[in-house]
């Protein structure tokens, strides 16, 4: 059996006994030094004092200090303007505070903070408004929309017709005459023809509530077709022209893009008058014109679109319209461009396209004829649906 034993520990050797010559060597040294401080005691000088007296003070008084220390100036009192406030220019020196203004400032700058944060309230609260508002109207463009109201198409024959005696009266009286009727009729959209400039500022005077596009805005000419329209009732969005040739001058076709203030539907709206007479190739050429803008207005837009005038046919305008454009006519028509039924005037409503147009209650009103005009008044009832903006 193996065993462990414990390391023997090695054995310190004794230390050696100091020797006397070691100890006194210590000693002296201290004993001189000792002997030396007694010495001095008794040999420092005492200026005449009695020091051996313990009781006795040996602290200087403050009369004494004074006395062999003149004071010194502090800065304060060398720099006086400093203290004062009044330091040169440039100087670092502080300069007391009038408290009031400092609470005035500082009101100043809280009422600055605060409207800012009010005028940021404001602001996001319209912004919020304008993205609702820009939503909500997003969604009604989008859905389909239907208008109902009366049409008119009425052509008051020019002034220069009735320049000399006889027969109808003077073209303003006249004018005013034709307002008359078509705001007792309840015509809410009406085509004019034939309109002089002095007729246009009787129509703007007498034509109550109404709005009349598109004035002297289409230059030469520009005054012969107009538009009307309630404005309760209606707003112009867009409007336009074309030119076309009528007795061997230019003049400009109007159309306007009108919309329901009731309900938001859009359509078109057409002023039409076409060359009289023997002119064939001028009335053959307005209406193909007439029709190329009725097909660009429905594809570039997709809302419904009415014309209305004076086109100087009874029959061919009715089915180059209808053939091209499945428009219909508001005294009558069906399907296969069947021609409506008599008395046929010269005068036409038809209209089409966007979701759909349709006429009732269609009247060939005479009384324009005993001193407004040489045509019938023609209105109608119409109902057009504009199917809203498609993606």
């Amino acid at each position: 059996m193996s065993s462990h034993r414990a390391a023997r520990r090695r054995a310190t050797p004794p230390r050696p006994a100091r020797s006397a010559w070691s100890t006194w060597r210590l000693l002296v040294p201290a004993c001189v030094a000792t002997g030396v401080m007694v010495a001095s005691l008794f040999l420092v000088p005492t200026g005449g004092d009695d020091t051996s007296d313990v009781s006795g003070t040996t602290s200087i008084t403050a009369a004494e200090v004074a006395a062999t220390h003149p004071p010194q100036a502090s800065r304060a009192q060398t720099r006086p303007e400093r203290v004062a406030g009044l330091g040169r220019a440039g100087s670092r020196s502080a300069v007391p505070m009038d408290n009031l203004a400092a609470r005035e400032a500082y009101l100043g700058i809280r009422q600055r903070a605060a409207e800012a944060k009010a005028r940021a309230r404001a602001e996001k609260r319209e912004a919020k408004r304008l993205r609702i508002a820009a939503r909500r109207e997003a969604r009604l463009a989008a859905m389909e929309k239907t208008s109902t109201f009366r049409v008119g198409a009425l052509n008051i024959l020019g002034s220069q017709h009735t320049a000399g005696p006889g027969g109808y009266g003077p073209g303003t009286e006249r004018a005013a005459i034709s307002s008359g009727i078509i705001m007792s009729r309840g015509v809410d959209v009406v085509t004019l023809s034939e309109v002089q400039d002095d007729q246009l500022g009787v129509l703007n005077a007498r034509l109550g509530g109404y709005s009349i596009w598109p004035q002297q805005s289409l230059g030469s000419n520009g005054q012969r077709l107009q538009i009307a329209w309630r404005s309760s009732r209606f707003e112009m969005l867009d409007g336009g022209s074309v030119t076309f040739t009528f007795a061997s001058q230019a003049i400009p076709m109007p159309y306007v893009l009108l919309r329901d203030l009731q309900t938001g539907a859009e359509f078109w709206v057409i002023s039409i008058h076409t060359s009289a007479g023997g002119l064939e190739g001028e009335r053959d050429s307005g209406t193909a014109i007439a029709i190329s803008l009725m097909q660009r207005l429905m594809a570039e837009s997709g809302k419904p679109v009415i014309i209305g005038g004076d086109v100087n046919e009874h029959e061919e305008f009715f089915y180059k319209v209808c053939q091209a454009t499945g428009f219909l006519a508001a005294n009558g028509g069906g399907a296969g461009c069947t021609l409506p039924p008599p008395p046929l005037r010269v005068d036409w409503i038809m209209g089409g396209g966007g979701g759909g147009v349709g006429f009732s209650g269609y009247l060939q009103d005479g009384s324009t004829l005993a001193r407004a005009s040489d045509h019938y008044f023609i209105h109608a009832d119409a109902r057009v649906v504009d199917p809203g903006d498609q993606p």
